[in-house]
């Protein structure tokens, strides 16, 4: 099954070179993304809602094989998906959101998470595996916390020190019932004494020190995808794709795409397909991005990319190491279409891509510079934010800290009335936290919507 996905996804990005053609792109994309914002307001956890066909779900049996969402706000369940299928067949713009409850990387802390497909691209999931047991949930109780070990004696390996409180999945006992082989993780396991755990009202069943690990991950915690890469059907409008957003900063949600280990904090922006790999952007927030023993910390403004492959049974799989963090192309990703996401976010301007680092001596930028040097900028003392447009409830992309320098190349009135520096498109700092020197009499000035 999984080798129709190469074939779904040629399909898909053969349609979208019809649609590019197509004079209505442009409010197609508005209405389809439109639709995600007012009709699925009200999306419950858990569900898969439609913002413009065409989206196809293909279910796992006994549910009916395949469920064409065409009426924009409609909605389905998503634990039973096993493909999804978003194009631009019919002269539309497929467009979808997932809302759904994920798990945190060190813990087993649900917390809401969320995905916008859009353009062309094609999912999949793998059946979910269940363990030989039910799951019982348990509490680490004693007060100094309690250590997790690898096999059920006082003096094995520690795997890792809980906390008190830590909330427990327990799957087992140990034959003389002293321990209980818990989930402290949803690819962690080990043993627990059973003296510093709640007591569970149901019995466990004796498990053996070899029991098979199997990962708890959640619906759509791990899946396997495609995407057009460099397809934007109109000029300005987002190319397809995927946006993620785990909205928690404290810890991070986990996710694995395409056999590769996202914890995220924030939103990323993800395409793939074989000829580029997986390209993964953090435009808000963090993640650690890990293959095998490889790893690397994307902040955001900056993207990674890990090559994939075929498995054995034809499904995609990370082929090699994530790739150093670089900026990405900021006006690339200016236009992404973050307003459909649950929680409010931004597209990050990596830091010092526009501007340069304060004097490592502590001298001002400004010093000795000449009145006929090209103009340059020096933020201020409290600094100078970076915003997307002249206006100061504009989104900040990025921060000048003091003594930060940089060139502008347009000034004007913003939206407060008040004037602007214009340092590229989509990328704005009010001259009010600035100092200035060199020729700035010479900048052009900008006009409204300029």
């Amino acid at each position: 099954m999984r080798r129709c996905l190469a074939v779904l996804v040629f399909i898909s990005l053969a349609a979208a070179i019809v649609i590019a053609q197509d004079s209505a792109c442009p409010a197609l994309q508005r209405e389809a993304l439109g639709n995600i914002v007012s009709l699925c307001a009200q999306q419950e956890a858990g569900t898969l809602c439609l913002g413009h066909s065409t989206v196809s779900a293909i279910n796992r049996p006994p549910i009916p094989e395949t469920s064409a969402l065409r009426q924009p706000g409609a909605t389905l369940p998503i634990d039973n998906i096993d493909w999804l299928i978003v194009s631009t067949e019919d002269q539309s713009w497929g467009a979808a959101r997932a809302v759904f409850p994920a798990y945190a990387g060190d813990s087993l802390e649900a917390r809401e998470a969320a995905l916008v497909i859009y353009g062309n691209v094609a999912l999949f999931f793998p059946p979910p595996v269940e363990p030989p047991s039910r799951l019982i949930d348990l509490t680490v109780t004693a007060a100094r916390g309690a250590y997790l070990r690898a096999l059920p004696h006082i003096d094995a390996q520690i795997i890792t020190p809980l906390a008190v409180r830590t909330q427990l999945k327990a799957m087992g006992m140990s034959p003389n019932r002293n321990w209980q082989l818990v989930y402290a993780a949803p690819d962690q396991r080990g043993w627990m004494s059973a003296s510093v755990v709640s007591i569970s009202g149901e019995a466990l069943p004796v498990a053996d020190t070899d029991t098979e690990l199997i990962p708890l991950w959640l619906p759509w915690q791990n899946f396997a995808f495609h995407s057009g890469i460099a397809d934007a059907p109109c000029e300005g409008g987002p190319e397809s794709g995927i946006l993620l957003q785990a909205p928690n900063f404290v810890s991070p949600t986990y996710f694995e795409i395409n056999g590769i280990r996202i914890l995220l904090s924030g939103t990323a922006w993800l395409q793939a397909q074989i000829s580029s790999g997986t390209l993964i952007r953090i435009i808000d927030g963090s993640a650690r991005v890990t293959v095998a023993d490889a790893s690397q910390l994307v902040r955001r403004g900056f993207q990674t990319s890990v090559p994939i492959g075929l498995d054995a049974d034809r499904g995609l799989m990370a082929a090699d190491a994530p790739t150093e963090p670089v900026a990405y192309d900021y006006l690339q990703l200016r236009n992404l279409p973050i307003h459909t996401l649950i929680h409010s976010s931004r597209v990050s301007l990596a830091p010092y891509t526009l501007a340069i680092p304060a004097p490592q001596d502590g001298g001002s930028p400004l010093a000795y510079i000449s009145s006929e040097a090209p103009c340059k900028i020096v933020a201020g003392s409290d600094g100078a934010n970076i915003r997307s447009r002249p206006d100061p409830d504009a989104p900040i992309i990025a921060v000048m800290a003091h003594r930060d320098s940089a060139q502008p190349i347009a000034r004007g009135i913003g939206a407060d009335s008040l004037p602007w520096w214009k340092l590229a498109e989509s990328v704005w700092v009010r001259i009010d936290a600035t100092n200035f020197g060199g020729n700035c009499n010479d900048i052009p000035l900008f006009r409204p919507g300029s």
